[in-house]
């Protein structure tokens, strides 16, 4: 929806991971296919042996020593266990050469539970409005990426959806009391017979306090009520575990308070009686071709629970190309996500989205390339973690010249409470087009402050380069423990000379490593960051400790990493500080002309 406002200015750990078709997809502005050299490679000094990890500085608690209170939550994202290896097979299907359509969806609809339907290797032709997994453990999932599911244009569908699209909401039940964040229980104002396992959403209507709406968003403005109800930005989708009169309890905690003073209610989904979709999922194939904007694209989940995109290869949307929109603990892994044929904004061209108070899903060991926006937020609950992907290439066809945002948790008020660990982009922003985010932490990423423009893309970072910027009206957000830029970096073409920190808009010729808002200085918290200008590791004079955690949600290091150091960005340890991210290798085997 609309444009940033920088665009008003005119191995081991490579197992079990796809490897890119051979048929490569084309970009819209050149036709050359997808492929080969990048600007810049890897940083030269590579860590050969792995920093000991202190078992007191994994998981949550360990934020204690280095932030407030006050901008800690429970981040447990994702499936609890991991996404389940189904063995038992329902169906197997190849290609037909005709519509496939309505074959994989008889599938699916009879699929038993806890099987898969398995397609086998060829070009399935999906038409009309797509395929939709309705019921919950089910898995779709094909032979890898020569299990090829294209979309032809012109039906404004997703290619897969998983859940109800376009769900809506049952009139609301006002809380009785504020439910506190940290909290996992509320009271209601009537008795309601919620059922155990039920998905419903909790918000409350703007507080200055917290949310700020652009001037593109006027009191009465349509847009306030794009991604959220209306005039209800912070929200978060929850699930009901148990209820004891008008006493509801959540699997989860509140990432947010919920007060009476700005009239809290909860909100019912209307797929009920029926329950969610829960643990069903898409595994191992290629998808191309989704249309449709914000409700496509072409993979998008809608209010489902415990589900899963794996392993899969997304090109060549016009829509989010994987979507988690108001879905609770779900999870984007493992694939390679690119190759926008709409790179521009306007709700087309952005890689991964998370939406409509969809709260602790996980999005981790992906690859997301070439697309407008790779991530974008909108409205989203809390608790979402977007862990040690390989993020690159954010453009505008109409502005190549202008490094559009790269990590950001931004482009609908008001994000909230949403972790970013291990990542690698060119930058971290935000945009306040449509509003500001809130208590955001960047822990652990590298942010080099310069796209790599893998060909066939001619991007050129000549304007409004930067490699962190805070935006106008953004609160609370954490940085620690992050590595800004890369060994031999050089200003051009952007500018003639790098500075550390400029408020405001930086002088002619200057590229920022910290380009900040003058209002967002009183809540901006840095610590533990280092530095490829000054060679240094900054810490904040007032936090005592200077023992950064290692993750924030992990508690122990993944198995995708293998052999390779974790954790793999060590600030801690100037003279080596960045090891080798795994996303980053398979995107390398990719793309091998650096």
């Amino acid at each position: 929806m609309g444009w940033f406002g920088l665009c008003a200015i005119g191995c081991k750990a490579c197992a079990n991971t796809i490897n890119r078709s051979s048929d490569s997809p084309y970009t819209a502005s050149t036709g050359e296919p997808l492929a080969t050299t990048g600007h810049w490679s890897a940083p030269a000094e590579i860590q050969t042996a792995p920093m000991p990890v202190d078992s007191a500085a994994v998981g949550p608690s360990a934020l204690a020593s280095v932030l407030p209170a006050e901008r800690i939550t429970e981040w447990k994202p994702g499936i609890p266990g991991g996404i389940p290896a189904r063995t038992k097979t329902c169906a197997v299907l190849g290609p037909t050469g005709f519509d496939d359509t309505a074959g994989i969806q008889t599938a699916l609809d009879t699929c038993p539970p806890d099987h898969v339907v398995l397609l086998k290797p060829g070009n399935y032709k999906i038409d009309k409005e797509g395929l939709s997994i309705t019921r919950s453990r089910v898995t779709l999932r094909g032979s890898g990426p020569s299990t090829r599911l294209l979309k032809p244009p012109g039906t404004n569908y997703p290619v897969i959806i998983i859940g109800k699209r376009w769900f809506k909401y049952t009139p609301p039940i006002a809380l009785a009391s504020d439910a506190v964040r940290g909290s996992r229980t509320a009271k209601l104002s009537r008795s309601e017979r919620l059922a155990p396992g039920e998905l419903v959403v909790v918000n409350a209507l703007t507080d200055p306090a917290k949310t700020v709406w652009s001037e593109r968003s006027p009191p009465g403005d349509p847009s306030r009520g794009w991604f959220a109800e209306y005039e209800r930005p912070v929200g978060q989708t929850l699930e009901v575990q148990s209820v004891k009169g008008n006493e509801v309890t959540f699997t989860s905690s509140f990432h947010s308070d919920f007060t009476t003073a700005k009239a809290a209610h909860l909100l019912r989904i209307d797929n009920i009686p029926s329950p969610p979709v829960v643990y069903s999922g898409i595994e191992d194939l290629y998808v191309s071709g989704g249309e449709g904007g914000d409700g496509g694209g072409n993979i998008h989940l809608f209010a489902c629970a415990y589900s899963w995109v794996k392993n899969v290869e997304s090109v060549y949307s016009d829509g989010h190309s994987v979507n988690l929109d108001g879905t609770f603990r779900s999870e984007i892994r493992d694939s390679y996500i690119h190759s926008s044929k709409n790179p521009n904004p306007g709700g087309g061209g952005y890689g991964v989205g998370v939406n409509r108070y969809g709260s602790d899903n996980l999005i981790e060991n992906n690859i997301v390339w070439a697309f407008n926006k790779v991530i974008v937020m909108r409205a989203s609950g809390g608790g979402n973690v977007v862990g040690y992907n390989y993020m690159e290439d954010g453009f505008g066809a109409g502005y190549p010249t202008i490094p559009e945002v790269g990590l950001n948790a931004s482009h609908m008020t008001t994000p909230h409470y949403e972790l970013f660990e291990g990542n690698q982009s060119w930058n971290f922003a935000g945009d306040a087009v449509w509003g500001n985010s809130i208590y955001i932490t960047a822990l652990r990423n590298h942010l080099t402050g310069k796209r790599r423009s893998a060909a066939p893309l001619q991007l050129k970072d000549e304007v409004l380069r930067r490699i962190v910027e805070s935006v106008p009206g953004h609160r609370w957000y954490s940085f620690l423990g992050n590595v800004l830029g890369y060994p031999g970096q050089v200003p051009s073409p952007g500018g003639d000379r790098f500075e550390y920190e400029v408020i405001g808009d930086p002088p002619s010729g200057v590229v920022p490593v910290w380009k900040l808002a003058p209002d967002t200085l009183p809540t901006l918290l840095r610590h533990g960051n280092f530095d490829f200008l000054t060679g240094q590791t900054r810490w904040d004079p007032s936090i005592k400790s200077r023992k950064l955690p290692v993750s924030a949600y992990l508690a122990s290091k993944p198995a995708f990493f293998g052999d390779l150091p974790w954790p793999w960005v060590t600030p801690e340890n100037p003279q080596h500080p960045l090891a080798t991210l795994p996303a980053r290798v398979r995107f390398d085997k990719l793309h091998p002309n650096k």
